[in-house]
């Protein structure tokens, strides 16, 4: 006991602003409650909020401002700086156009600021110790215990973690949880297909596999199920064309498979009933569209959809799904506003969907969202940040192929994929991801 007092009180200030990193990924678990009504703000803002100031005190009282400000590369560095300039020069842009300025945009820019402190955080504090890269990527699986309610799903509505026939967690979004749980699913997608010593660690990587893949199913989130998809698929390629064989190609492709078809098996009822909707009516799938079908089951969704398509062809186009609206109105917004109009993106306009409902502001796209923020300067300086995380993961991935690059990577895509359907630069979690990817060396395992 004393030795551990010791080493606590022997602790820098670095030391413990590392930790205190890792407990606020920790606390990522926990995203309930809504500043914006409460003023409450959440235990992962509260701790990142902490750490900066620990940071800054140390920073003056040690005078180490270079040390910490050239521990990140000096091509990421810049990009990072006319990211945060490029938004700013759009915010004043939008005033010098008379766009009203409003609470929410206010609070929107708190939440990138915080995005975008702890992508700081983590490039800073893995600078000197790459083995914190795997144990703040580790952190963010913290998720995949929600897998047990897969057989208690009872349980989960009872705790409040699932409303509507979906499953939330501790969010109050589908959209949002079903981010969060493809970065576990991927991490344990990827060690499924790697040979092991032990020969139960393969079956293990499977079954957590099925059960996060089986979450994201209740989740009902079209854009979490169509990120699961084409990564998966992606994974399957990148996995399969390392030392390409057919067998491997098969095989690979045969145990992502089998993951997937236990996943969706294992779902409950309510979660596949909610699949089936939502993928049968793009435009019309809320809580008032679940209440009908509450007491059927999947195939009978089914069959009421296609008695509903009698005398007309029997086709989901995909043109009814609103995003298809929203896009082309806010990519318009993009090229009128060349240097941005920071983060006012939420403004009203006319624009009804298929049911003849207001649909909400909002690009629902990150990139879009960014580079109507930041005008060109934002989007440019942003995509190259994206782009180095991607050509350093595949830069270590040809020099040491490995499960947790895979992992990692597999991780960065899938979110990729899921941001492009809503505005995510307040998903803290993208961000984490991309500050990991850019430090990761295969050197750390």
């Amino acid at each position: 006991m004393n030795n551990i007092v010791s080493k606590i009180k022997n602790l820098t200030l670095e030391q413990i602003n590392k930790n205190l990193v890792l407990i606020a990924l920790i606390a990522l678990i926990y995203r309930k409650g809504n500043f914006y009504n409460t003023f409450i703000p959440k235990p992962f803002e509260i701790i990142v909020l902490l750490i900066v100031l620990l940071v800054v005190v140390g920073i003056f009282k040690n005078n180490k401002i270079k040390e910490f400000f050239f521990s990140i590369s000096k091509d990421i560095r810049i990009a990072f700086i006319c990211l945060i300039f490029s938004v700013l020069i759009g915010w004043g842009a939008s005033a010098m156009k008379g766009i009203p300025y409003t609470f929410n945009a206010l609070l929107e820019f708190g939440t990138f600021i915080f995005s975008l402190s702890i992508f700081l955080l983590i490039l800073i504090y893995t600078r000197n110790d790459k083995n914190y890269v795997k144990i703040y990527f580790y952190a963010l699986l913290l998720p995949a215990l929600y897998g047990i309610f897969i057989f208690f799903p009872q349980a989960a509505y009872y705790l409040q973690l699932g409303s509507s026939g979906t499953f939330l967690g501790f969010t109050m979004n589908p959209n949002i949880i079903s981010k969060i749980l493809l970065i576990p699913t991927f991490f344990f997608i990827s060690y499924s297909l790697f040979k092991y010593e032990q020969k139960w660690a393969r079956p293990v990587y499977v079954i957590i596999s099925s059960l996060t893949v089986s979450l994201l199913f209740w989740t009902a989130s079209r854009g979490g199920l169509i990120s699961l998809l084409i990564a998966s698929i992606f994974i399957w390629l990148v996995f399969s064309l390392h030392n390409f064989n057919w067998k491997k190609l098969f095989y690979s492709g045969l145990i992502i498979f089998v993951i997937l078809t236990i996943g969706f098996t294992l779902t409950p009822a309510t979660g596949k009933q909610r699949v089936v909707l939502r993928a049968l009516y793009p435009s019309g799938s809320d809580h008032s569209s679940y209440l009908p079908i509450e007491d059927k089951s999947a195939g009978e969704v089914i069959t009421k959809f296609i008695n509903d398509k009698v005398g007309s062809p029997a086709i989901i186009y995909f043109s009814r799904e609103t995003r298809f609206q929203i896009w082309p109105f806010y990519l318009r917004q993009v090229l009128a506003n060349p240097l941005g109009i920071g983060p006012n993106t939420h403004f009203s306009f006319n624009l009804l969907d298929y049911s003849g409902d207001y649909i909400n502001s909002g690009p629902h796209n990150t990139f879009l969202q960014i580079w109507l923020w930041g005008g060109l300067l934002g989007i440019l300086s942003f995509l190259y940040i994206y782009i180095s995380a991607f050509q350093n993961l595949f830069m270590k991935l040809k020099s040491d192929f490995n499960p947790f690059a895979l992992a990692l990577l597999g991780a960065l895509f899938s979110v990729s994929i899921s941001v492009m359907f809503d505005d995510s630069l307040s998903f803290f979690w993208f961000f984490i991801i991309l500050a990991l990817a850019l430090r990761y060396e295969h050197a750390a395992n």
